[in-house]
């Protein structure tokens, strides 16, 4: 009996920790990727891109909505579905083009939109949207992402943006998909770990 329990004790202590892990630690170290709403206004909108990037688009129109920067900037690569680039009679469908048409159905002019296509990572975004602020003469602008993707993109903003005149805010777009004070699903677990990952890779890597 004696064996058979000593045997088992690393599994409940497995499962246990697990639990705690789950139904404890799990939150805090989720709450830690969302930073603080700091908008203000500002002379523009930056939207980072990502897959379809729906709820930052709609983020990003409401805050130009409420005068709060007249230019939005949208940023990102050639989209891809299941691992594919996705192209029409060989014309590119960038995360930017699509997030551009989303916001002119929200009623956002063509003229207060700016497509920077060229970036590849969440690196570049901040690389290539420092250019582009820098070459308009903007000195404000608002960053919007995803709320778990923020602390990764507050670290590298401002690390890019350190010795430029252009200050930064940040604003977490409206997200349903993720709800803080409920069951986690693998999926999220894995995006919430993997967005960890990354934040060292960033640290070491730039």
């Amino acid at each position: 009996m004696k064996k058979l329990l000593s045997k088992k004790f690393p599994f409940f202590v497995a499962i246990l920790l697990v639990a705690f892990i789950y139904l404890v630690l799990l939150e805090p170290i989720a709450r830690f990727l969302i930073v603080p709403d700091t908008q203000k206004p500002s002379e523009a909108i930056v939207v980072l891109g990502g897959g379809l990037g729906v709820p930052r688009v709609i983020h990003a129109v409401k805050l130009y909505e409420k005068d709060l920067a007249p230019i939005i900037i949208l940023t990102g690569q050639e989209m891809e579905f299941d691992g594919r680039k996705f192209r029409f009679k060989d014309i590119k469908l960038t995360e930017p083009r699509f997030a551009g048409m989303l916001a002119k159905l929200y009623g956002i002019p063509e003229d207060n939109l700016y497509l920077e296509e060229r970036s590849q990572n969440t690196y570049e975004d901040a690389k290539y949207a420092k250019e582009d602020l820098l070459k308009m003469g903007i000195h404000s602008a608002i960053i919007v992402s995803d709320p778990f993707h923020m602390r990764r993109v507050s670290m590298i903003f401002k690390k890019v943006f350190k010795d430029t005149p252009v200050s930064l805010t940040f604003s977490p777009a409206d997200d349903g998909e993720f709800l803080l004070g409920g069951l986690w699903s693998p999926g999220e677990i894995r995006y919430i770990l993997s967005e960890y990952v990354k934040i060292v890779y960033y640290t070491i890597r730039y």
